[in-house]
């Protein structure tokens, strides 16, 4: 008799609870890996550690500062989950973010100074929210007419947005006082997002109604169940009358209005246009929608974890510790992580068979 190992998928679902468990699990084993490569550095890992719980948690305004950076992340990452139901890869929230943020730009700059803030604020919001729409328009299209792969379509349409908003703000947007900086002139003042408390905006309001917003999607609503199955079994959903088109196109749109959404918040928030106003959001927002497993209130506690492993980058700079070993984490994290909620999907199961004479 000899005894075999078999790996086999689970057949019950995952509640967002279990992958919240599996994701620290994942975390705790990567800052294990971590310590051991910052010890081979030079360094110790212990100062390291605190210097990055420090500058990302450590205090309230270092708190403040990570909720906002939290909010663009959590958005994209929103965004690009939603899409994720229909087996559709958005990797275009670069350029839809900034889209929206050049779309919020237009109106802000547009506006009469005199328009009050409960009409401008929700006017660049909304701007926002249709450019990122329609920048992913250009990609669902062609996916939904010609079977176009929409993820190249969507990357290409990154930089083409980028390049965009380089030319703006050096050329006809060019902001004549910020002394050859590539920043587009400030919008009017009633349509910048004040903070609400110290210096947390209210973006962060804004990330927690779409996280409800997509998790009541998720829980029995018409489109996300027609999302489900044309992305899980696109024969049934044929025959019961989805139309792929529209679920292609519906999906990709709404992930491409989040994304711009976060764009017109930042552009709300820092009052202009320019070429750093995303550090990569669009980008960190597919990677925290893959930690989150694609469920809408993980995804808003992984952003605001991954933001202040971002936030804390900074913070080893002054305890003399290279701030890469942040980006270090930042993979480590994914790898363990995704491994951690990959393995989790199946159960090894011990079989015994008869030896052959």
């Amino acid at each position: 008799m000899s005894l075999r190992l078999r790996f086999e998928p689970r057949l019950r679902s995952v509640g967002a609870g279990e992958i919240v468990l599996r994701i620290a699990f994942g975390v705790l084993l990567a800052l294990a890996a971590g310590g051991v490569v910052i010890a081979m550095s030079g360094h110790d890992p212990v100062t390291a550690y605190q210097a990055l719980f420090r500058g990302g948690f450590g205090s309230r305004m270092a708190f403040e500062g990570t909720l906002n950076k939290a909010v663009p992340i959590g958005l994209c990452a929103l965004g690009i989950a939603l899409a994720s139901r229909a087996q559709l890869t958005n990797i275009g929230g670069e350029g839809q973010f900034y889209f929206g943020a050049f779309t919020a730009t237009a109106i802000g700059l547009a506006m009469p100074e005199a328009t009050p803030g409960w009409i401008a604020i929700p006017a660049v919001l909304m701007a926002g929210i249709i450019g990122g729409g329609l920048w992913a328009l250009i990609a669902a299209v062609p996916k939904a007419l010609f079977g176009v792969n929409e993820i190249l379509s969507t990357l290409m349409l990154n930089y083409i947005c980028m390049l965009w908003v380089g030319y703006l703000v050096r050329g006809p947007w060019a902001d004549p006082m910020a002394y050859s900086f590539p920043y587009s002139p400030p919008i009017i003042d009633n349509a910048q997002m004040m903070p609400l408390v110290g210096s947390l905006h209210g973006g962060l309001l804004l990330l927690i109604v779409a996280t409800i917003g997509v998790a009541l999607v998720d829980r029995g609503s018409r489109w996300g169940y027609e999302l489900r199955v044309s992305g899980d079994a696109p024969e049934a959903a044929r025959y019961g009358g989805i139309s792929a088109s529209a679920v292609i196109i519906s999906a990709l749109c709404f992930s491409g209005a989040m994304a711009g959404l976060a764009g017109a918040v930042e552009l709300s928030t820092t009052g202009r246009l320019q070429l750093g106003l995303s550090p990569g959001y669009g980008f960190m927002g597919i990677l925290v929608a893959w930690l989150a497993g694609g469920r809408a209130l993980p995804i808003l506690f992984v952003s605001i974890f991954y933001a202040g492993l971002l936030n804390g980058g900074f913070s080893l700079q002054v305890s003399r510790v290279p701030s890469s070993i942040s980006t270090i984490l930042q993979a480590l994290i994914l790898i363990f992580v995704l491994a951690a909620v990959t393995l989790s999907q199946y159960r090894l199961r011990i079989y015994r068979s008869e030896a052959q004479s």
